[in-house]
């Protein structure tokens, strides 16, 4: 049976598409390890070629250049903490939704060391790089602290320095364990270390009702 003409190019459309994700993937992979290896964004295209078997041609081809290639690749790594986010059940209760979205920060960014390092070392002329979809992520944790804040959710503490303050244990538990993998961690540490500053965040201590 012969082919007719509108399946012979959507099969040679559907070969170029495959060819393309696995050139996509194969640079971008070599690229993050690159970029962790040397905890900058100073490695040379020949170096890249060797690593991912591609020339800087087509490097630049699908990237267009460096800059467009670090953009890409932090993109589509944070591609999966976006999903993870959208995935999660909006609640009602400002409190459980904030408790909800720091838990997932700090599982989400613990299970993946390589990109915590990625995005914490690499910077564009000079500037921190953020991908779109931190953006939105962030936009989310940012709208349950300010509805807190309005409902007089948080003890002594403005909107801006809850942010700060949760941001710091949020970056701290990624820390421990990214740069401790076996250290003995207590049991449910992220859990107990949140819900302990959230209680602190938002109860008045026994004397404040005096």
């Amino acid at each position: 049976m012969s082919l007719t003409t509108d399946e012979v190019p959507r099969g040679i459309d559907q070969r170029r598409e495959r060819q393309r994700l696995e050139a996509r993937r194969a640079i971008l992979d070599a690229t993050e390890a690159l970029v962790i290896e040397s905890e900058s964004c100073d490695f040379s295209m020949r170096s890249l070629g060797r690593r991912c078997g591609y020339s800087a041609p087509t490097v630049y081809h699908y990237f267009g250049d460096k800059d467009g290639l670090i953009d890409a690749l932090l993109e589509e790594r944070l591609k999966k903490l976006g999903e993870q986010f959208d995935a999660l059940p909006a609640h009602d209760d400002a409190l459980a939704e904030l408790r909800a979205l720091l838990l997932r920060s700090v599982e989400f960014w613990a299970s993946h060391p390589t990109l915590a390092r990625l995005i914490w070392t690499v910077s564009s002329k000079g500037e921190s790089r953020m991908p779109a979809v931190m953006d939105r992520v962030g936009q989310r944790v940012r709208d349950a602290i300010s509805e807190l804040s309005s409902s007089n959710g948080f003890v002594d503490l403005d909107e801006e320095a809850a942010g700060q303050v949760l941001w710091a244990l949020v970056q701290g538990l990624i820390s421990q364990r990214i740069n401790e993998p076996d250290h003995p961690w207590t049991p449910e540490l992220t859990e107990r270390a949140i819900d302990t500053l959230l209680r602190g965040m938002t109860q008045p201590g026994p004397g404040d009702n005096k």
